[in-house]
């Protein structure tokens, strides 16, 4: 599998993240438009990646505000369960690096994940990006340490790119 990793483009996944799946639940409870002003850092993150695939867009109400709406393309992502045909997120070598670093093997009611301390510097930035997304969640430990695990959905994310790898590997080896 060590070789399938090496030089591979990156996994394109085609469902919304858990970000992106709260945002636009939260757009369409209150009427398809929230104010923009009122988002948080995380919600603005999913909403810039919900803009670009035209699920949601910006419009101004009144004489300045502007509100956050989601698009028709939107709703009918909802009804389709949050899966579309166009690539949502390019899954990168150091955000498979970090899944796999996450994934210690128990089940996720049984994990503990990773501290902040033990992982490396340059995985740091690739989990903040990834806790954005909804993949890795960060909780506190018995003694004030930040733990790092994998979300269900960011072991959904690995699994497929396993799933992938165990596919393509045998390929690769009759070459």
């Amino acid at each position: 599998m060590e070789a399938a990793m090496n030089n591979r483009r990156p996994f394109p996944w085609r469902k919304l993240t858990p970000a992106q799946i709260a945002l636009l639940e939260r757009l369409l409870s209150a009427n398809g438009a929230l104010e923009y002003g009122k988002l948080d850092y995380s919600e603005l993150a999913a909403f810039e990646e919900l803009r670009k695939l035209k699920l949601a867009d910006m419009r101004i109400r009144g004489r300045s505000k502007l509100e956050a709406v989601a698009t028709d393309q939107g709703r009918k992502a909802r009804d389709n369960s949050y899966e579309t045909d166009r690539i949502v997120v390019r899954v990168t070598d150091p955000q498979i690096e970090l899944l796999r670093y996450l994934d210690d093997g128990f089940l996720y009611e049984d994990s503990v994940g990773r501290t902040g301390h033990d992982m490396p510097g340059h995985m740091r930035d690739v989990c903040r990006r990834m806790y954005l997304r909804g993949w890795v969640e960060w909780h506190g430990g018995w003694d004030g340490v930040r733990w790092a695990r994998s979300t269900p959905a960011g072991r959904e994310v690995l699994a497929a790119i396993d799933a992938f790898d165990d596919a393509i590997c045998p390929l690769k080896l009759l070459d």
